[in-house]
């Protein structure tokens, strides 16, 4: 379903899609708050057939994910915790902290509570197994040189061939089955090992894999044993109320309890149980994830068959989905179902307070500025420059009153060549709304705002005024005023004087836009500052890159060598030509 800018806002599947769609356009006044605002959105509705349900499932999934639309429920992972990343594409696979998950080949483990919990697990394994934890690119044809790593043993040095690729790879496998909780097997396998070394009387290599035994058995001697079966399966476990749903999975490999990932679906108030279970299900392992030959749920899932076929072809073997309903299975259910609630008493003492401010200071917004509904998209903006020099601008973006950093743009003031807030805030204003009647291809310049907030007084209100009606654009504007102790303590127009200190909520709900918009502002600014540094005049020279640049500092160590060199002395560093050394003649002098 698409709104009148074509934006894609509502993606869904059915069986039979008459029926489906017939169900949103019926009786609208019934509908719930979120059904009734999405009806009057769309404007074009697209269908794409698919062969089988499995693939519409897939579909869906994938839309979802690219097109993020607003009136899906989309799953918001626990992306503060922290995983372990082994980086299996790759000829020589490394190690690494992540808290992305993305669909690539890598291999994800996790997730971790505390980044502490993950940094020591990742220092235990090294010391086990020396897997490398550098981006360097690896080939095997050009030898590097080992790092300090290489010779404290912490890695095998796979960049300097010191190592060759079967036998690195036979450590990260060890590695990822360590991760998987596959103890059982490596500490069979290692007494073999040992065992062999002995009996050939390789007594050092035996010493070395007894203590790497020691190790391994020291590390898993306090994990959890759920089951003595050996078996791999996760446990999804949801709770929700009448607003919000988080499901929590518990993580069992080979028999043991290894680790815990909660993730919350807000809005879910229209959806049923084994709606909820569907989405998440689709969501959390359509990612990269390690699939388990069965998965545990607490509640009945819509489409069961369907996504036990789509697991299935995900992971290359059979899937079982199974809500186990007494034994000892029902037992593991309601150990999840105890981490979920815990999780969800969490997630409402945090986030309900924030959510119920938030509400507040969007309505009073409405009441005080004269809107006439709660603005869905916020806009802020603000300049930053040293003395005139280096000058950017920062747009950050606030939908439903919490930031969307995909949407924040970053502007280098080009046509100011003085010291003009004012000026730089009508030229990053005019490039931002030309792209919008332009019909610009960037999503964040696609959209238009609902409310502009400027960083700045009454003349920065003007400024911007100026430029919204240069394109009769009609968008409120308004300027966060500062006191003089650089504290954000008004909202102003010409018919509006908002004091905050007055309204908490709002003080605070300002305050967090300012505050974010200077910051990103500023960010940039450092980061030009810093590249602005860095610049030679040798940047200037037709043919010299910065491949050519590094060799000739190198060479002379300064341009002010460069410049009294001979042109027989520049023609002796690599890639300089008699025809470009009579240029870097001519230009430095």
């Amino acid at each position: 379903m698409k709104d009148k800018s074509g934006k894609i806002i509502y993606v869904g599947k059915a069986k039979v899609l008459k029926n489906r769609v017939r169900q949103y356009f019926q009786n609208t006044d019934q509908k719930d708050p979120k059904t009734r605002a999405l009806v009057s959105r769309v404007n074009n509705i697209e269908t794409i057939t698919t062969k089988t349900e499995a693939e519409a499932l897939i579909l869906e999934n994938t839309l979802i994910k690219m097109h993020r639309p607003r009136y899906n429920i989309l799953l918001k992972d626990d992306k503060t915790y922290p995983y372990i990343r082994i980086t299996a594409q790759e000829e020589f696979p490394r190690i690494e902290i992540t808290r992305k998950i993305y669909n690539d080949g890598s291999k994800y483990f996790g997730s971790y509570v505390k980044p502490s919990d993950i940094r020591k697990s990742i220092e235990l394994l090294r010391r086990i197994y020396p897997i490398r934890t550098c981006k360097r690119k690896i080939t095997g044809d050009n030898p590097q040189r080992p790092c300090l790593y290489y010779h404290i043993r912490l890695c095998s040095a796979p960049c300097a061939g010191k190592i060759d690729q079967e036998s690195y790879n036979e450590i990260v496998n060890e590695v990822c089955r360590f991760l998987e909780g596959r103890h059982d097997e490596i500490t069979n396998s290692l007494e073999e090992k040992m065992k062999k070394y002995a009996d050939s009387m390789e007594f050092e290599k035996a010493a070395a894999v007894r203590d790497k035994l020691a190790s391994i058995r020291n590390i898993t001697a306090k994990q959890l044993v759920l089951s003595t079966k050996m078996e791999d399966r996760d446990l999804c476990a949801l709770v929700r109320d009448e607003v919000d749903s988080i499901v929590v999975v518990l993580f069992v490999r080979a028999g043991k309890l290894v680790g815990k990932n909660s993730g919350l679906l807000e809005s879910t108030y229209d959806m049923s149980d084994a709606e909820v279970m569907e989405t998440f299900i689709s969501q959390f392992y359509g990612n990269g994830r390690v699939i388990p030959q069965e998965i545990l749920i607490s509640h009945e899932v819509s489409g069961i068959e369907i996504l036990q076929a789509w697991l299935r072809d995900l992971r290359g073997r059979s899937v079982k989905i199974i809500r186990p309903l007494r034994g000892e299975k029902k037992a593991f259910i309601d150990m999840a179902l105890k981490n979920a609630r815990e999780e969800f008493e969490r997630h409402r003492m945090v986030n309900y307070t924030a959510r119920e401010s938030r509400e507040k200071a969007l309505k009073k917004l409405v009441e005080h500025v004269g809107l006439g509904e709660i603005p869905e998209r916020i806009e802020a903006y603000d300049i930053s420059n040293t003395g005139g020099q280096e000058m950017v601008g920062g747009m950050v973006v606030f939908k439903d009153g919490l930031p969307a950093p995909d949407n924040y743009r970053k502007f280098s003031i080009k046509n100011v060549y003085t010291q003009n807030d004012y000026a730089c805030m009508q030229e990053i204003l005019y490039r931002r709304f030309k792209r919008l009647l332009d019909s610009s291809s960037d999503k964040s310049f696609s959209e238009k705002p609902d409310l502009l907030l400027v960083d700045g007084g009454i003349g920065h209100v003007h400024a911007a005024q100026e430029i919204l009606d240069e394109f009769d654009l009609d968008i409120p504007v308004l300027g966060m005023a500062k006191d003089n102790r650089h504290k954000t303590n008004m909202l102003i127009n010409d018919s509006v004087n908002i004091a905050l200190n007055s309204d908490p909520d709002l003080l605070k709900f300002i305050s967090k836009i300012q505050n974010e918009v200077h910051r990103f502002a500023i960010e940039y600014h450092r980061q030009m500052r810093q590249k602005s540094r860095k610049k030679s005049i040798l940047d200037d020279i037709p043919g010299i890159g910065p491949k050519k640049k590094k060799l000739l500092l190198k060479e002379f160590g300064s341009v002010k060598r460069i410049r009294t060199a001979t042109v027989e002395q520049l023609c002796q560093v690599k890639g300089i030509n008699r025809k470009l050394a009579d240029e870097i003649k001519r230009f430095l002098n």
